[in-house]
């Protein structure tokens, strides 16, 4: 492991709003091409269980989806595997997908939606979903206390210890300090030329 390596494994994750294509990398736990239930191989999850890796991907864009609009679809799925921390990163299987958004309402060009996470040895994991619909709260930082039923679903699968999701220091998530909500510059520079 290296400070901000995606070794081993990691998976991206394709998606598009009405506004731009865009990808969620996401470090993982070592990958194994043995699928279980699915045709994306699997892994040992932070509990020490065989995870299916299509069941865990899938689990987590079904709790996203209600951040994106129905205009907007998740598209594609890739796993990705590194030697080492300075190897190149491989990928490995792929499977296209069409999971549309969910929600019908709000603005959301250029926002940005991060889950912000704490590791178990004190590092930081962000989760950003990028044209995501903004909230009646606006642009602000929620606290846990304040997580709607969906973020906190969202926040839950990744701290899933059944499952094998990872800071980039390859430690599980444990806490969610916070939801941050902001508009993308790059993207609003792109989108309002």
């Amino acid at each position: 492991m290296a400070p901000n390596s995606l070794s081993p494994s990691s998976v991206v994750i394709d998606y598009h709003s009405a506004y731009a294509p865009h990808k969620m990398t996401i470090p993982t736990l070592q990958w194994f091409p043995t699928s279980i239930t699915g045709t994306l191989g699997s892994y040992a999850a932070h509990d020490m269980t065989a995870v299916d890796a299509e069941v865990m991907i899938t689990d987590l864009i079904d709790k996203l989806k209600f951040f994106l609009k129905t205009n907007g679809a998740f598209d594609n799925i890739t796993i990705y595997t590194q030697a080492d921390a300075t190897s190149p990163n491989i990928p490995r299987v792929s499977k296209a997908i069409t999971t549309a958004g969910l929600s019908t309402t709000g603005d959301e060009a250029a926002v940005s939606r991060t889950w912000n996470f704490k590791t178990g040895t004190n590092g930081n994991m962000k989760l950003t979903l990028l044209d995501s619909v903004i909230p009646g709260t606006w642009f602000n930082r929620i606290l846990p206390a304040d997580f709607s039923t969906e973020e906190q679903d969202v926040a839950d699968e990744i701290q899933l210890s059944a499952h094998a999701w990872t800071g980039r220091d390859d430690e599980q998530a444990i806490t969610c300090r916070s939801i941050t909500i902001d508009l993308n510059d790059k993207l609003q520079k792109m989108y309002f030329k």
